[in-house]
């Protein structure tokens, strides 16, 4: 059989050789990457304990719990089920000369965090670029744009009609489900910031409020002076104060985000650490696999070429 790979590399029209080499070359890196990448995260899931979200400590943590809407559960953009975050991606499917491909016209997600529970404590967890893996996920045709699952147009026919079709894919994590996390754990801590904050927020609010500046206007006439600026400047800083007060007296809820570290990657998963890391592991033979094997062939595809 090596005699018959060597015979094809040596036989091989130049041009095609060459394309096929840098194909097989650019497909092991890709592979090799992906088998690492995926054996990377399996290292830091299997290394890394579970925390308690009421003595997490700051910084890069595990935790598991069940998800919660922050105030109420949402609905999912494309089906309208309720869940506490989602993410869905509208595909259309165009022609290119004689191959159909899908093109991505429309995505999202729920723009918003939901809460996560482990019966210590509670967190926000803000899903913005984190990779995520969700067992509710829902994938549908439609011969109309956002076409509804069970509609009409999604029946079987309209995968193989003329017609422009759509391919529409939605993600959800629903109100009490289990979420396997890992990412960047902080507590908010007020300090004087916000409360400067907020007092220029209100100075900027009352100049673009004509009753308001009537108000700050004390002598009426039409014209706010330094001194009378001042004595506004102070009562914005006084309702800024109060605001605070109020504030501290219910601590903010710890947030869960990204981590700006590669090395730490971000991730929410509805499908449990044991299968998490299960999956993770044949990602990291698989791709390693590939790798070595393209590495392998296009190495002696070389050798062979360059001694026939």
């Amino acid at each position: 059989m090596l005699e018959v790979f060597y015979e094809v590399a040596r036989d091989a029209d130049p041009v095609g050789f060459w394309i096929g080499s840098l194909f097989a070359a650019g497909s092991m890196v890709f592979g090799l990457r992906w088998g690492l990448r995926a054996f990377w995260q399996l290292r830091i899931i299997v290394d890394t304990p579970t925390a308690r979200i009421r003595s997490a400590p700051q910084g890069y943590v595990e935790l598991q719990g069940l998800a919660r809407p922050r105030h109420a559960a949402i609905a999912a953009h494309l089906t309208g089920s309720p869940c506490v975050w989602y993410r869905y991606r509208i595909q259309e499917r165009r022609r290119g000369g004689r191959n159909d491909h899908w093109v991505t016209i429309e995505h999202g997600d729920a723009g918003r965090p939901f809460v996560l529970d482990d019966g210590t404590g509670r967190c926000l967890v803000d899903a913005a670029a984190a990779e995520i893996r969700c067992r509710d996920r829902q994938v549908w045709h439609s011969v109309s744009r956002g076409g509804r699952t069970g509609d009409e147009s999604a029946g079987f026919g309209a995968l193989f009609s003329d017609r422009r079709r759509y391919r529409m894919t939605e993600e959800r994590i629903r109100d009490g489900e289990p979420v396997y996390l890992l990412g960047r754990f902080e507590t908010p801590r007020r300090d004087a910031r916000q409360r400067q904050r907020l007092t220029r927020e209100l100075l900027a609010q009352w100049k673009h409020d004509p009753e308001r500046m009537r108000v700050i206007d004390r002598n009426g006439d039409g014209q706010v002076d330094l001194r009378e600026w001042d004595a506004a400047r102070a009562l914005a800083a006084r309702i800024a104060a109060d605001a605070e007060a109020r504030a501290a007296s219910e601590p903010p809820l710890p947030v869960v985000g990204a981590t700006g570290d590669a090395r730490c990657p971000f991730v929410i998963s509805t499908e449990g650490e044991s299968t998490l890391a299960g999956r993770l592991r044949w990602q990291a033979a698989g791709g390693t696999l590939l790798g070595l094997v393209l590495g392998v062939g296009t190495a002696l595809a070389l050798v062979a070429r360059a001694t026939g």
